[in-house]
C-alpha cells in the first residue's frame, strides 16, 4: 500500500507535467497550479491521492488509507488526463479569440454605420 500510493502520486505528477504542462516540486503544488483546468471530481480524487501519499509515509497512519478508493481515484484521474489534448485546447482558445475580435469589429462597424445614417451622411 505504501509503495502504491507513492507510485500513484508519482505517475499522476508525471501525467500532469506531460499533458497540462504543470510543474511543481510536489503533486500538491502541481494541483494548486493546475487549478480550474481540472474538473472538480478529478481535483477531489487527486487531492485524495495526495492525502493518501502523506498518510502512507507514517506506518501507523498507512492503515487508514482505503485501497479501493485509492485505486478508483487513480483510475479517474488517469482517465481524465489521458483524454486531454493540449493542441486541441490551443486551437480552441485561438479560435475563440479570433471570433471575439471579429465580433468586436463587426459590432463597431454596425455602430459607426448606424451613427452615420442617423446624422444623414449615408
Amino acid at each position: 500500500m505504501v509503495e502504491d500510493a507513492n507510485h500513484i502520486a508519482g505517475e499522476i505528477s508525471t501525467l500532469l507535467e506531460d499533458k497540462l504542462r504543470v510543474r511543481g516540486k510536489t503533486l500538491a503544488a502541481q494541483l494548486r497550479k493546475a487549478g480550474r483546468r481540472l474538473p472538480r471530481g478529478v481535483r477531489r480524487d487527486a487531492t485524495f491521492i495526495v492525502q493518501s501519499s502523506v498518510l502512507t509515509d507514517n506506518p501507523k497512519l498507512a492503515r487508514m488509507v482505503d485501497g479501493k478508493k485509492l485505486k478508483q481515484a487513480h483510475r479517474n484521474v488517469v482517465n481524465h488526463l489521458e483524454k486531454v489534448d493540449l493542441s486541441q485546447q490551443r486551437r480552441t482558445a485561438a479560435l475563440n479569440m479570433i471570433a471575439s475580435i471579429a465580433f468586436a469589429i463587426l459590432f463597431t462597424a454596425v455602430l459607426v454605420l448606424f451613427v452615420l445614417v442617423q446624422r444623414g451622411f449615408v
